[in-house]
């Protein structure tokens, strides 16, 4: 148990680096375009390349946990994040190599998702996993919450520059003390005649309807990640610190979120995952609109607040059901494949977002937009929900 514990404490650390790198990110994008004189597109395309590596690269990084184990992709991943995050900050002087550092930063990212997933999977009983997974989620909160704080008071003292190359340096520093005491993966056997190749996989329609649900889920996740710091300040005329505590009060939604939907839905809502995700999602999308349409920064913090609270239960409940439907030996591959939903996610909407500004210049096609995704990622989730838990668990067996 104690090796469980500083397992998920270390990892949970980890995974807050991960999101303080995006969220700072999106902070960071107006000192970027007042220095290179950038167009919203072209911001676009800083952040959302680094969804595109992301992306290229889940399916390859779960098939490197199968392979070789999740310790080893777990230190890879953070070291590679620390790298390019200290070049993204010391040697990003132009558009280009932005773009260049910030993709490879997304492969460094690649990893790190699913090595967790597989270290829960590979470390604990299959009641404890949903409610193990969604403490290591909840850092999305923690990293949104105090993140904003953090980012504003580094941009001001050291520069978008100085804040990219301390974050590296933290990476490289968690990357050593899970080398140092996470322990193991033990070997996994594949059960006799079970199917693990990725064509099957493909084919099973839980993998496959989730693929879609958190692709959906994730453009508002990170759409509202990269664009609303900058919405905040030149739509609503809020100062960079105000617009700091309203994307605080998102990340608090998300805090609280994942850690009570891990416990709810796992004591209460087994075998209703689906359900959860269809209801969380449209309330979501009603409480995303609203914050486009709120006056004051008290209001736009408390909807986005319920909105996060929502979109988070939405999204741990789509990444924890496969540990539950899904066989050990193929978890790495699975999540690879649903992960590479919500990064190509995380890649559409700042681009997608970017041109919208232009195109129309303001924000209200972008709210429509974010809006429109989480509905779709609940009607996703429709043939999942109207089928009884016993159909799943009948689907499960015979497509892998």
């Amino acid at each position: 148990m104690k090796n469980r514990f500083l397992m998920i404490f270390l990892l949970f650390v980890g995974y807050v680096v991960v999101y303080l790198d995006k969220t700072v990110m999106g902070f960071a994008l107006l000192p970027i375009e007042r220095e290179f004189d950038l167009r919203p597109e072209q911001l676009g395309y800083i952040t959302g390349i680094f969804f595109l590596a992301y992306s290229l690269f889940q399916i390859p990084a779960g098939w490197l946990n199968d392979k070789f184990g999740y310790k080893k992709v777990l230190s890879m991943s953070l070291c590679l994040l620390g790298g390019f995050a200290l070049c993204f900050g010391m040697l990003g002087f132009g558009l280009g190599l932005l773009v260049t550092f910030r993709f490879l930063s997304g492969v460094g990212h690649s990893g790190y998702p699913c090595s967790c997933a597989k270290a829960v999977v590979s470390n604990f009983p299959l009641e404890k996993r949903t409610f193990a997974q969604s403490i290591l989620l909840s850092s999305a909160g923690l990293a949104m919450t105090a993140g904003p704080l953090v980012a504003v008071y580094s941009l001001n003292s050291l520069g978008w520059r100085g804040s990219f190359s301390i974050l590296g340096l933290l990476a490289f520093a968690i990357a050593i003390a899970i080398m140092l005491w996470v322990p193991n993966p033990a070997p996994v056997k594949a059960r006799a005649g079970a199917v693990t190749g990725y064509r099957t996989l493909l084919k099973n329609p839980i993998v496959v309807l989730l693929f879609i649900s958190i692709f959906c889920i994730n453009i508002p996740s990170y759409g509202l990640m990269a664009w609303l710091p900058k919405y905040l300040v030149q739509q609503r005329g809020m100062t960079l610190d105000v617009s700091g505590l309203v994307v605080a009060a998102g990340g608090l939604g998300i805090w609280i979120s994942s850690l009570a939907t891990g416990w709810l839905v796992g004591r209460y809502m087994q075998g209703k995952e689906p359900k959860v995700i269809f209801c969380s999602a449209l309330l979501s999308a009603l409480c995303i609109w609203l914050v486009y349409t709120s006056t004051s920064a008290l209001t736009a913090g408390l909807l986005l607040f319920l909105g996060y609270v929502f979109l988070m239960a939405a999204f741990v409940t789509v990444f924890t059901l496969p540990m539950k439907r899904l066989p050990p030996e193929v978890m790495g591959a699975a999540m690879g494949i649903i992960n590479t939903g919500g990064t190509l996610g995380g890649f559409v909407a700042p681009i997608a977002m970017g041109y919208l500004i232009t195109v129309s210049q303001g924000y209200l096609s972008t709210f429509v937009f974010l809006a429109l995704a989480m509905v779709v990622a609940g009607l996703a989730m429709l043939p999942l929900a109207l089928k009884t838990r016993h159909a799943l668990t009948e689907e499960k067996c015979d497509g892998i």
